[in-house]
């Protein structure tokens, strides 16, 4: 994976926080496949649209949380993984997960959510 390619991810992460749509939006262009396939536990989303629509939902939902890092990224070939938590600032780590992310021709083809079990 290049370093461009490691910018993406980097991307990918500060997408899912931002609250501003168009900047939102903006990114999501930048950074996604048209076609971009989201696995989540919860959900399958495909698109752009899809996309952007659920952190828009999940924003909703946690209007006070950020995803922030839990540690560095890890990378290989075209793929890589990212452990994060979501929260607030007095409980950063309310929920925690992993990404496994697909890179192809510079964009993110696809996006697997792991959800860790609550205790």
């Amino acid at each position: 994976m290049e370093k461009k390619d490691i910018a993406v991810i980097e991307q990918h992460f500060a997408t899912w926080s931002e609250r501003n749509e168009k900047i939102r939006t903006a990114n999501i262009a930048k950074v996604y496949a048209d076609d971009v396939n989201i696995i989540d536990p919860h959900f399958v989303a495909n698109g752009h649209g899809e996309l952007n629509t659920l952190i828009a939902n999940l924003q909703a939902k946690f209007p006070d949380y950020k995803f922030t890092l839990r540690k560095p990224i890890e990378q290989h070939h075209n793929v890589a993984r990212l452990y994060w938590q979501l929260g607030s600032e007095t409980k950063p780590d309310a929920e925690t997960g992993m990404d496994v992310i697909t890179v192809e021709n510079g964009v993110i083809k696809t996006l697997i959510v792991f959800i860790d079990p609550q205790e």
